[in-house]
């Protein structure tokens, strides 16, 4: 009886100790909304420290009230200081982590069957940083300037992206401040936030193949919606990306930025800023790499549902994301090479190269003696064993040249190198399983060099792109150990 009186107590006081916290954590925020300007910094950095230490650090962590959200929202969106800023944009990724907004159980069982049926939580009473219930016509500059607390409607997100293309194609690449720095990190804040919804869902509807799920999804909704425009920013994200990656690389090679340091004459340059702003501009690659991939799974998902019958009109009709990109570099040739060294999603870009190369790739309108052998194979070792043809691969070189087929080749190898080697770290396969793949991975080996030597005899003087000696090492030498 002492110990259960003795476990009570403490219950209580931890309750009490949680209720104190919060109570102090909203009175930091009380005060830094309503302190002199001098001293906001000091007391947003101190409410994010009680926030951090009640909610994140803290073994038996307090729930965040949706006011406290706002707030931390609040402060990345119109932080002045490069520390409040980056604080809540960490603080608001690790409280997403720690406090998701969905998880699956195993629910209850069906009539039909005693075993347990999954079910997926959704607290809708949760706060979120986007507004994607209705298609009202709200302007999208207010969503963004106006109402810093609120979430953001899909004019919003759409304004955050559109914005990055300004900053890619800005003077010099150049122009580097706070703002742009507050918005790139929203960005990745918002894309995470995505991702989380997403792959709860995503995970949920493979095990029940409930398309609602699916169809109810943030992502979903925001691609659906009006007041996104998919198709237009979808279409530049290739070079984009491109010029985020070049814009990475060139800047940091000047540390003090000539544009910055003239229009602000009077301060000195913060160095902090400039790498800060380097890193952002990274991670925003990573970002907005990870949009596009959520998307091409999407379209799968949508694809597979739509045969079974599951789609109706509330779906809306997009144009696949994968059809997109393939378009915007088969009509804009100059970025390809840059895309597919800045891409680094091996599953999706294997499929990008493959839809590019069948679309080239010389089908046989009737069967013929000659063609009587060909096998529409959409694998990539049917890809190459088509181009080990001689005919086959004179053909697609005329179309797109022969420095463009050992582009692609030497790419799609090293994209399925990394997926076996993806396949085989992540699964504990047998003997058997394992002579099999090494098996399909030696005929693909042997296929690309075939491919490679038979464009060297088309064009003795033809130099093998870097890439493309890279590819052929790494098959040389697995011929060599299976050898």
């Amino acid at each position: 009886m002492a110990r259960d009186e003795a476990t009570d107590a403490s219950v209580k006081r931890s309750v009490g100790v949680k209720a104190g916290v919060e109570e102090n954590t909203l009175a930091i925020l009380d005060a830094f909304e309503s302190s002199d300007p001098r001293y906001s910094h000091d007391d947003r950095m101190a409410f994010l420290e009680a926030v951090r230490g009640a909610s994140v650090v803290a073994e038996n962590g307090t729930p965040l009230t949706n006011k406290m959200l706002e707030a931390i929202f609040r402060i990345l969106r119109t932080g002045e200081s490069l520390q409040s800023i980056m604080a809540s944009f960490q603080l608001l990724n690790e409280l997403e982590k720690r406090y998701p907004r969905l998880c699956s159980s195993a629910g209850g069982t069906s009539e039909s069957s005693s075993v347990a049926q999954p079910e997926l939580e959704v607290l809708k009473e949760a706060w979120s940083p986007l507004s994607l219930a209705s298609d009202s016509a709200t302007s999208g500059r207010a969503a963004v300037n106006e109402n810093p607390c609120g979430p953001l409607d899909p004019s919003g997100f759409d304004l955050l992206i559109q914005g990055l293309f300004t900053l890619v194609n800005g003077t010099n690449h150049q122009v580097v401040d706070m703002e742009s720095l507050r918005n790139m990190l929203l960005l990745q804040y918002l894309i995470n936030f995505l991702e989380g919804d997403f792959s709860s869902r995503s995970n949920f509807y493979k095990e029940t193949m409930d398309w609602t799920v699916i169809r109810e999804s943030l992502l979903s909704m925001l691609l659906c919606s009006r007041r996104f425009s998919y198709k237009n920013l979808m279409k530049d994200c290739p070079s984009v990306l491109c010029e985020l990656r070049q814009l990475c690389t060139g800047f940091g090679d000047d540390l003090i930025i000539p544009e910055f340091s003239e229009a602000k004459s009077s301060e000195v340059c913060d160095t902090s800023l400039v790498i800060a702003s380097l890193e952002a501009l990274d991670n925003t690659c990573t970002a907005m790499q990870k949009l596009m991939t959520m998307i091409m799974e999407l379209d799968v998902l949508k694809n597979q549902a739509d045969k079974k019958g599951c789609t109706t009109r509330a779906d809306g009709f997009r144009t696949p994301l994968l059809e997109i990109i393939l378009d915007e570099l088969t009509y804009n040739n100059e970025i390809l090479s840059p895309y597919l060294q800045v891409f680094n999603q091996p599953k999706w870009k294997l499929e990008l190269i493959l839809q590019y190369l069948s679309k080239y790739t010389a089908k046989p309108s009737v069967r013929t003696r000659r063609s009587s052998d060909y096998t529409d194979d959409p694998t990539f070792g049917g890809v190459l064993k088509c181009l080990s043809n001689g005919s086959s691969l004179r053909s697609i070189t005329k179309k797109i040249g022969a420095e463009t087929v050992q582009l692609l080749l030497a790419h799609a190898f090293q994209a399925q190198l990394a997926l076996s080697c993806k396949s085989r770290s992540a699964e504990s396969v047998s003997k058997s399983n394992g002579d099999v793949m090494d098996c399909s991975l030696m005929e693909i080996c042997k296929h690309m060099i075939s491919a490679f030597d038979g464009l060297k005899k088309m064009d003795e003087q033809m130099d093998i792109l870097p890439t493309g000696k890279e590819a052929l090492f790494v098959a040389t030498a697995i011929l060599s150990i299976k050898s």
